[in-house]
């Protein structure tokens, strides 16, 4: 554990011996060539993206998002008539400071270094430490029939609440809302009250180095701006992140809407939560609900009444079954939104209003597939691609920037996505809230990272149950996961107890694998409570398999840590890591570092990270936690300067982007999900495997992951770059198709050689719904070269209804065979004094 680069060290994990799982190999593929064709398509006729400019590519991606900030503009507005809000204050200028060792509550300490915050306010440091944020507020004089309830969006991680000195409660958890009733506080003194929240922070489980300690916390929080520790978004700093309000609510009270579709039985089940704030049970109130279009203009409404004869003291949850007809469903394509307003009245007067919004859709991951786990919505098949979130749609929230926020997640539909990650951890209800307008669909993960603390785990089977509180009502959240990463601890008598010595010194304090399996079923059980339908993934990147319950996931970084998951030559071949046999599988990261792009480093970096030395050299050693010196060996030259290794850096990072996305699309047949590790950095040089940078312009990598993400495009495969003069080669052309429907087409390919036409070659084949064809091959029949010379392979797919959906370029080099070759003898380059030439070539 004393490696400082700990994400590094995880990678080296060795995968458990005599583990029963079985490495998936390709399928055995075995298509027939194309059948000679007359028809050709130029190169310049089927220009592939990656030729065009950076420039132009820019103009695009600027274009591109603007086209679809008007697309989704509709989907944004709201057209449900308004419901009574109660009346709110919100309080958000606090004095802060932080509690000395041992202190203990002190009310007010006025010769205490207090500092003026605005909230939301999040902040190091990492580990064990106290504070207050303290304010004073006024309030009125309460009704006979209401309550001041004290709300609070988020505080991370434990809060403890005082009001006027006396304490009210405590929360632990870094993302759900809580409240505590000070109808007490308010009734008896109205007028200037004083609220202090006590914030504690600890190490995280997954801890610092040897130090760890109870915090429910994995490794991505929105961060804080610092460039030592803040921009990197792994650090747990705490803060109250989240909203504060001081809400004036009537003693029966609507807290909570939940409409849970169900498109086959064409009905909603209404769930509605009810607090009575009172002992007693009031009698004879009377529900009335209206479900009207929100995001959309229709005269369609469903109108619904029931009488609720009691309302018992403290929490309520009424259900309801609700039918609907002739409705819209929700997709990421048009995500149409209903909304429910719910009124419950009483003699025929109103006590209390609330309103929540939903789509009628359906995910579910079915295990009657083979193999198991196949993923369908609205009941076609799908396939997820996508990339890893970590903090820029938090900041968005924090600092109020919604315009960002709404960017952000059209910046994934710009490059061909249809979910994010949100990795690691739940988020702020704003950020469901925009992805449900907007069509993104979303993972959410439990905040656990490679172990949970003995100690902990009830407190981890709680908060599955309030991630699920938290998501349920989202049409664009379609699944969970409680873990991400875990290492091997398990029993000395287990034949798979081989972990790692860098683990040992957590067994004693973190529980075992077949604990964490307990844990599993527990938690599952607790968001079946909250919500049957959600589909849920234990694990994310297991390290120590098979989870016992649903489908796998494997983590891969082989072209960044060397190997690592499979090797890149077997996983372009086919090849997927060991995972539990019969499932459809999830690959929830992979991906490559392409540092900052050079105005940021220049703009934001300190000073001293773009020093050079005595030389004038520079080196990303300089920048806090970057990987790229330490880990580009195995990928590219070392460079001099800053420059140069931006552009080399970036250059890799886009060519392990385009080969890992496309050797997962080729094997959509069990591989079901992908997430780019990341896309979008919230802080400079805070995490750069992101393909965007923190001021939203796009890396290399960002137009090779668009490209590699057409939904249905022809994609072309070679072992080899390298021919002979005199050889005929086969070149695979596949159909990678992620879209819900099956899909006829045909792929035209063109063979040139120094840019003559050497053949052309077609087919016409049906690619399946959400599924991969290898379907045939393109024989390249290389002349008799005497100098090297490029050959280029340009396929282009077209629908039945004759437009191109995609193309493709595929790039070899030809050189000239010896020339005392015999009949089926290997090929053997003409070296020597002609490698200056070839080193010309290949642009060395």
């Amino acid at each position: 554990m004393a490696n400082q680069d700990y994400f590094a060290d995880i990678a080296m994990t060795q995968h458990p011996l005599g583990s029963t799982d079985k490495e998936v190999v390709p399928a055995d593929w075995k298509p027939e060539p194309f059948a000679a064709s007359d028809r050709s398509f130029p190169y310049d006729r089927c220009r592939v993206a990656q030729e065009r400019s950076d420039e132009e590519r820019l103009s695009e991606y600027k274009e591109g998002l603007a086209a679809l900030r008007r697309q989704y503009a509709p989907f944004m507005e709201n057209h449900m008539p308004g419901v009574k809000a109660p009346e709110t204050l919100e309080l958000k200028q606090f004095r802060f400071r932080y509690l000395k060792e041992h202190e203990v509550f002190s009310q007010r300490d006025e010769a205490a270094d207090w500092e003026d915050v605005t909230i939301p306010d999040y902040r190091g440091p990492v580990g064990k430490w106290k504070a207050y944020y303290r304010t004073r507020f006024m309030t009125r004089e309460l009704g006979e029939q209401e309550h001041g309830v004290l709300q609070f969006q988020c505080v991370d991680y434990k809060a403890v609440i005082y009001v006027d000195g006396c304490y009210v409660g405590a929360h632990e958890g870094l993302f759900a809302p809580f409240a505590f009733d000070i109808s007490d506080f308010l009734r008896n003194a109205p007028g200037e009250h004083e609220l202090i929240i006590q914030v504690e922070n600890d190490f995280s489980i997954l801890g610092e180095g040897n130090i760890d300690g109870d915090k429910i916390y994995a490794a991505t929080g929105p961060g804080w701006d610092d460039p030592q520790v803040g921009w990197h978004h792994c650090p747990a700093g705490a803060g109250v992140f989240g909203r504060v309000t001081v809400e004036y609510r009537p003693a029966i009270y609507i807290t909570d809407i939940f409409a849970r579709p169900d498109i086959d039985r064409d009905h909603v089940e209404l769930r509605v939560g009810v607090m009575n704030y009172t002992p007693d049970f009031p009698e004879d109130f009377q529900l009335q609900v209206l479900i009207a279009p929100r995001n959309f203009r229709e005269a369609y409404q469903v109108t619904y009444e029931h009488a609720m004869k009691v309302i018992g003291a403290g929490k309520n949850e009424f259900r309801y079954r609700i039918p609907m007809k002739e409705y819209r469903l929700w997709t990421p394509e048009m995500p149409y939104l209903y909304g429910i307003n719910c009124t419950i009245t009483k003699d025929g007067k109103t006590v209390t209003q609330g309103t929540e919004h939903f789509g009628m859709r359906k995910f579910v991951s079915d295990e009657t597939t083979q193999p198991k786990g196949k993923f369908f919505f609205n009941n076609k098949p799908i396939v997820l691609r996508g990339a890893n979130e970590m903090g820029h749609l938090q900041q968005c929230v924090m600092t109020g920037d919604l315009d960002q926020l709404a960017d952000d997640i059209l910046i994934a539909k710009l490059c061909n996505m249809n979910y994010y990650r949100l990795t690691q951890r739940p988020v702020q209800r704003e950020i469901y809230d925009y992805m449900d307008m907007l069509g993104m669909m979303n993972q959410t993960d439990l905040p656990l990272f490679s172990f949970l603390r003995r100690p902990q785990v009830c407190e981890a089977v709680r908060q599955a149950a309030e991630m699920e509180h938290l998501l349920r009502s989202h049409p664009s959240a379609v699944f969970v996961t409680f873990i991400n990463e875990p290492v091997c601890i398990r029993r000395t008598d287990d034949p798979n107890s081989k972990y790692s010595k860098r683990y040992e010194i957590k067994a004693q304090r973190n529980i075992l694998r077949d604990e964490m399996e307990a844990f599993f079923v527990a938690a599952r059980k607790m968001i079946y409570v909250e919500n049957p339908d959600r589909v849920i993934k234990n694990v994310e990147g297991d390290y120590d398999p098979p989870t016992s319950e649903g489908m796998p996931d494997f983590h891969c970084y082989t072209m960044w840590y060397s190997n690592h998951g499979v090797p890149i030559g077997k996983l372009y071949r086919g090849y997927l890591p060991p995972v539990k046999e019969g499932w459809m599988i999830g690959c929830g990261e992979y991906g490559a570092e392409g540092l900052d792009n050079e105005n940021i480093m220049r703009e934001r970096y300190p000073k001293e990270w773009l020093a050079c030395n005595e030389k004038g050299e520079w080196y990303p050693t300089k920048i806090i936690r970057a990987q790229t010196n330490g880990v580009q060996g195995d990928w590219y030259p070392e460079q001099r300067t800053l420059a140069d290794w931006v552009r080399e850096s970036q250059k890799h990072q886009a060519r392990a982007t385009t080969m890992m996305t496309d050797a997962f699309r080729r094997r959509a047949d069990v591989l079901n999900h992908t997430a780019l590790h990341l896309l979008i950095d919230a802080w400079p040089s805070g995490w750069m495997k992101t393909i965007v940078g923190c001021d939203r312009m796009p890396k290399k990598a960002f137009y090779a992951y668009a490209d590699s993400l057409v939904p249905l495009r022809v994609n072309l495969r070679s072992d080899r770059n390298y021919l002979y003069g005199g050889e005929t080669y086969q070149v695979e052309a596949w159909g990678l198709n992620d879209t819900a429907d099956d899909q006829t087409v045909t792929v035209t390919a063109t063979v040139t050689v120094d840019g003559k036409a050497a053949g052309s070659y077609s087919g016409t084949f049906t690619v399946e719904a959400a599924n991969v064809l290898c379907a045939g091959t393109i024989p390249v029949q290389v002349p008799g070269v005497t100098a090297p010379a490029a050959i280029h392979v340009d396929a282009v797919m077209e629908k039945e209804d004759g437009t191109i959906a995609s193309c493709e370029r595929l790039e070899l080099f030809a050189y000239p065979a010896h020339a005392d070759m015999t009949a089926g003898a290997s090929p053997v380059a003409v070296l020597g004094e002609k490698a200056e030439q070839y080193a010309a070539l290949l642009g060395y």
